[in-house]
This record gives C-alpha cells, structure tokens and sequence, in this order.
C-alpha cells in the first residue's frame, strides 16, 4: 500500500497569547461559581463550545443578581477602557486575558501620540484588537487601512505620521504600505508591532507549502490569522485549503500519494490537530508523519 506523507509545520496549535487566555479562563471556571465572556475568547467556535461545556457563560444572559457573583474574562484581543469601565461597575472580578503582544502594540500607539504624532493604523476595522488600538490613538488617530488598496481612500496624511500594524498582519502588507507611504513622500515612524509567532508561522508555512502538493490550515473562518495563513499557503501551493472540520478533509480530493502539510491558525487546539490526523488515516491509510524542513528567512 502506497504511502502518504505528511509534513506538520513547526509551530502548531495555540500561540502563546491564546493558550494563556484558555488556562487563565479554565482556572477562574474552576474556582469561581459563574463565569462570563463578554465576547468570543478566541476566534475558534469549536474551542469556544468546548469551554462553555465547562461552564463559561455570555455575559448578555446574566441576571442583575447573577452579575454580582459573576467574575468577567476578557478577550485576549483587547478590550477598550470604556468596556472595562462598565464592567466595572457592574460584576465584582473581571480577569484581562489580553495578548501581552496586543499590550504592545497599543502601548506602541499611546508613545507615538505621546510625541505628538498622527497615526495610522493597519488592521481589519472591524477586529476587536484594531478597536483597541484606535481607542489608544483617539483624536490622533488619521485613518485605518486594511491594504495598500485602502490608502488612495485617505485624506492628504500628514507629511510625517506613526504607523502601527495590528499584530496578525503580514509582513507582505506591512511593507507595501510601506512602500506606498514612501513614494508618497510620508515619514514614518514606527516600529514594528507584528506578533513575532504569527510571522513565524507565515515563514514556515511558506516552506511548508512550497514542498507539498496539498496544505491544510487548521483553524476557524472567523480568524483573520488563520485566513491570512490559507493566502500565504496558496501563493506556494495551488491546493491549499482552510479545514474548521477535520470531516470536510474527506471532500477536498487527497489521494494516496500526495504530500500534504499541515499548518494551523494561532486559535486552534491540539485535538482538532490530532482529528485530521485521525481522518487522513481513514481516508488514505498509512501515513508517514514528520515535521517540516526549517522554516525559510
């Protein structure tokens, strides 16, 4: 029977950032009678079901008595002063799981108004962790941009301007901005505010697909890091897919034979991992798991 193999990417499941906010959330569900999430933890439906499973609520749910035993966890994407202040009011614990790195970036933000810059951020308008940082900037704040395709949109910038990027961009947009703002004759300030783990994980899924015939993405349509990673995944490999449901692997027509990677987005766990792992053996039976070869500069 033929074999087939499969290449895992180096850095798979949960970042950093992401595994931390499901400890922390797992721990205060362990000690605390209600626990709630005012938005989605992470980008990931099926981890989400997983911890309401354990217990965790929606804060929208709650009764007026309910909220005050109620111990509130934040998203790991941030969440604004004025969300917090609210909360504050109205529950006795609320446990911030923001991303250290999202931390960052937003601090990032404040120095650069601090020195009486304009700023400009690069993000999806309507990501959470982008609101974060527009709130960090305030009246500072000239625009946000989701590719260099949004930068003729703007008004005139000013001749000198901050840029801060939200964290899970790539570095291919960063720099065409980048190279727009230039041509444009913009001074820019700024340093970057790309989460070194997800630009890790761009690296070596180009190296991964590069090598494969097929590339499967781990992870959830919701996150914009795991639909960035397909994109990346499919300029090396014309057969590059995003699997939310490791049953959908059956349909995308592997055959015995093919060299398939696989990558995953920051909010996936090990066990969807394991669950395609499980389908590509049904389906093709005996594969050769190995990792990587090292991911390219």
């Amino acid at each position: 029977m033929q074999t087939t193999k499969v290449l895992l990417a180096t850095d798979l499941g949960f970042c950093s950032g992401v595994r931390r906010a499901v400890l922390e959330t797992e721990r205060s569900l362990a000690h605390h009678s209600i626990v709630a999430s005012t938005d989605a933890l992470l980008h990931n439906v099926r981890e989400m079901s997983r911890l309401r499973s354990l217990g965790l609520r929606s804060l929208e749910t709650l009764s007026r008595e309910q909220l005050a035993e109620t111990t509130v966890v934040l998203p790991a994407h941030g969440s604004t002063s004025e969300e917090r202040a609210i909360l504050a009011r109205s529950v006795p614990r609320v446990v911030d799981l923001t991303c250290p790195i999202v931390n960052a970036a937003r601090q990032r933000v404040e120095e650069l108004v601090g020195a009486g810059l304009p700023v400009l951020i690069v993000g999806d308008g309507d990501h959470r962790e982008t609101r974060y940082l527009m709130e960090g900037a305030g009246d500072s704040l000239v625009g946000v941009v989701g590719s260099v395709d949004d930068m003729e949109h703007l008004l005139r910038l000013p001749s000198r301007t901050g840029l801060v990027c939200q964290t899970t961009q790539t570095r291919e947009n960063r720099d065409s901005i980048l190279g727009w703002l230039a041509v444009h004759h913009v001074d820019v300030v700024e340093t970057s505010t790309l989460c070194p783990e997800v630009l890790r994980r761009q690296s070596s899924i180009a190296g991964l697909a590069a090598a494969c015939s097929a590339v499967l993405v781990l992870g959830d349509a919701s996150s914009a890091n795991t639909r960035r990673s397909v994109l990346v995944a499919s300029r090396h490999c014309s057969r590059a897919f995003l699997v939310s449901d490791a049953a959908s692997v059956r349909s995308l027509g592997l055959v015995r034979g093919d060299t398939i990677g696989i990558a995953s987005g920051t909010s996936c766990p090990d066990y969807a991992i394991r669950d395609a792992l499980d389908v590509l053996r049904e389906s093709l039976g005996r594969l050769m798991v190995s990792k990587e070869p090292q991911p390219r500069d």
